[in-house]
């Protein structure tokens, strides 16, 4: 890296769920290529850490956001903040004009944003991270580019620590399975996880590690009835923070899952991935690299 670049300092304002965050991947390693990047976001960007994102520092996008927008607050201490950037860029699918003109106010750097609306974006069905990088870039992309494959930055002590976590589960290279996600409506349903650990244990000889989360709590029971007595399925105890579950996948032999931020997960640390895509378009919002997509048509997948 240069020193030109070496000394480019850019801050990331972007906020979204786990999904939307790994979604930016791309736009932010193009930055990070440029030069140093603070990242002011959302809680999974901050679950995750700068070290696997891959930029320079996270910190939390709310205080700063309401500093900005609070018009009784010092301006001078978040123009200071702001004035130890070169740029700053807005990771946001919205367009906030109030927050634009504020930034253009205090700013002494360049403020950059997302050329076209998001929603104009949808129309050309392509895939969400390509919009990111497009940001980051302030150009078209060709689908070819080999930012859009940007992975999270995984370490060897995150593989120790997956290695240690399936050993206390006393587990190997497991499929793992999430049955779940934010939204019922992107679920397939219990029994078609069932029957993928039964055959995956059977015909393929792999112990199952079924996982969940938050979303998962109104029917974990149902979740551990389904998969109650299963030879070789284990049921996580206790769900785990984000860094945990990188670290498992990062020793998973595959992942099978709905349309979620978890499968974004999976798939950014590398892993095999399938995933059932049911009520929203896979070109847009799913992963687009080392991912076999499944639908759920109908009651069967095709």
């Amino acid at each position: 890296m240069s020193d030109m670049t070496s000394q480019t300092r850019q801050l990331v304002l972007t906020a979204g769920s786990l999904g939307d965050s790994l979604l930016t991947l791309p736009g932010l390693r193009a930055l990070q290529k440029q030069g140093s990047v603070t990242v002011a976001g959302t809680s999974p960007y901050l679950a995750l850490g700068s070290d696997l994102f891959g930029v320079s520092q996270v910190t939390p996008l709310d205080p700063l956001l309401q500093t900005l927008l609070n018009p009784e607050a010092p301006p001078k201490n978040i123009s200071d903040y702001l004035s130890s950037f070169d740029k700053v860029y807005l990771f946001f699918k919205e367009k906030d004009e109030k927050l634009i003109q504020r930034l253009l106010s205090l700013c002494t750097g360049t403020v950059l944003f997302p050329s076209i609306t998001f929603e104009d974006f949808l129309r050309s069905a392509r895939w969400a991270g390509e919009y990111w990088l497009e940001t980051a870039l302030q150009k078209a992309v060709s689908v070819d580019d080999p930012l859009l494959q940007s992975k999270l930055l995984l370490q060897d002590s995150y593989r120790s620590r997956g290695k240690e976590l399936l050993k206390d589960l006393g587990l190997s290279s497991p499929l793992i399975i999430h049955p779940g996600s934010g939204s019922p409506a992107k679920n397939a349903p219990l029994s078609f996880f069932q029957k993928a650990a039964h055959r995956a244990v059977e015909e393929s000889g792999k112990q199952v590690l079924v996982i969940w989360g938050e979303a998962e709590m109104e029917r974990l029971g149902e979740i551990r009835e389904t998969f109650h007595g299963m030879k070789d399925v284990t049921v996580l105890e206790n769900s785990l923070p984000l860094k945990d579950l990188a670290c498992l996948f990062t020793q998973a032999s595959a992942y099978l899952g709905n349309d979620s931020g978890v499968t974004h997960l999976a798939n950014a640390c590398g892993v095999r991935t399938f995933a059932v895509f049911n009520s929203t378009d896979s070109r847009i919002w799913g992963p687009q690299t080392d991912i076999f997509i499944l639908h759920w048509l109908k009651g069967n997948l095709a």
